[in-house]
């Protein structure tokens, strides 16, 4: 295991076909913590998603749905594996 922790992609907006408009960089995982995306989707359509290192792994995977809007999330413990 990396004692290091692993560099993931910081995004605070990102838009299909367009990429990263809020760019942060990257940031660095602690022991625990993996890399994160999470995705909005309105009728069947990405709007945009947001990408970074979690807190916690009660963060991950998570799914919510409502009037038509799915929010998702999807963690992933190697470098850069958010993109």
């Amino acid at each position: 295991m990396d004692v290091g922790g692993v560099i993931c992609r910081s995004c605070n907006l990102s838009i299909p076909f367009h990429g990263c408009l809020l760019d942060l960089g990257t940031c660095r995982t602690k022991p625990g913590q993996f890399c994160i995306k999470e995705s909005l989707a309105k009728g069947g359509v990405q709007w945009y998603s947001v990408k970074g290192c979690t807190e916690d792994k009660s963060e991950c995977f998570k799914r919510t749905v409502k009037n038509y809007e799915i929010r998702a999330t999807h963690c992933c413990h190697g470098p850069l594996c958010n993109f």
